[in-house]
């Protein structure tokens, strides 16, 4: 290979590598910021909260939702068998569940209005 025909080929070579590398962009820390809010928001959180207590033989597993959530439904759970909360209670605006002697937890789910 002659000289010229070498330097000329070194050059283009030289130019597609730069070229190359130049096309593809640095990565903005924005990006990643921008792809991380975009993916939390596709990913929404769960409006249903679950509760569960175990003091039932004892007191007879009163349960409440947090102030901002709303007592959605309660299950009284023995062994393997479960049924809807025993008695439910409205005091100073908050509603609680509890079940009679028979039941060994009890199971609440909880949600935001």
């Amino acid at each position: 290979m002659k000289l010229p025909t070498l330097i000329v080929a070194c050059i283009a070579a030289a130019v597609v590598v730069f070229g190359v590398r130049n096309f593809k962009s640095e990565p903005n820390p924005n990006d990643a910021a921008e792809q991380a809010a975009a993916s939390a928001a596709v990913v929404p959180a769960s409006p249903i909260k679950t509760v569960t207590s175990t003091s039932c033989p004892s007191d007879g597993c009163p349960i409440s939702c947090a102030d901002d959530d709303t007592l959605l439904s309660a299950f009284c759970v023995s062994g393997t068998k479960a049924r809807f909360a025993d008695t439910l209670k409205l005091a100073n605006g908050k509603l609680t569940a509890t079940c009679g002697m028979g039941a060994s937890s009890i199971l609440a789910y909880c949600g935001r209005p």
